[in-house]
């Protein structure tokens, strides 16, 4: 049986649009799940919400750049590289984020969190958007900033 870490790796890496099943064998059927987007809480609900969110997914892939594992919790630091249309001018975008996984008795997750900032991912690469988030940040950066 595969660990745990490379469960989720694995889930991360091998899910899309077209294979939601995965996590029927990832996820318990009360899980519940929250990132910078918002909350959904059920398996159904969390298919369709993840159904939602990679339907415009091109290409992504996650790297491990660092693990914790205690108990029944496990963080994974990582890396995601996303192609996506209407996303970037379709290049690839790179986040960096943390997902707080909380493991059950059955081996599922029953509880994810994911940390990462919002802004780098969507606001700085969506064109009219992202041109807007731009100058903000410079001018919040000052002079020589």
């Amino acid at each position: 049986m595969p660990t745990r870490s490379q469960r989720i790796r694995d889930a991360f890496n091998n899910l899309r649009a077209e294979s939601l099943d995965i996590l029927d064998d990832f996820y318990s059927p009360e899980v519940l799940f929250r990132d910078p987007i918002g909350e959904v809480k059920g398996l159904p609900a969390l298919k369709r919400y993840y159904g939602r969110m990679y339907e415009n997914v091109q290409e992504i892939r996650f790297e491990a750049t660092d693990e914790v594992a205690q108990g029944n919790a496990h963080v994974l630091v990582w890396t995601m590289y996303l192609r996506a249309r209407g996303l970037n001018k379709g290049n690839e975008v790179e986040l960096e984020g943390i997902s707080v996984l909380h493991f059950n008795s059955e081996e599922l997750v029953s509880y994810h969190r994911d940390y990462f900032d919002m802004g780098a991912f969507i606001y700085t690469h969506v064109p009219v958007l992202g041109r807007v988030i731009r100058i903000i940040n410079r001018r919040l950066e000052g002079p020589g900033g």
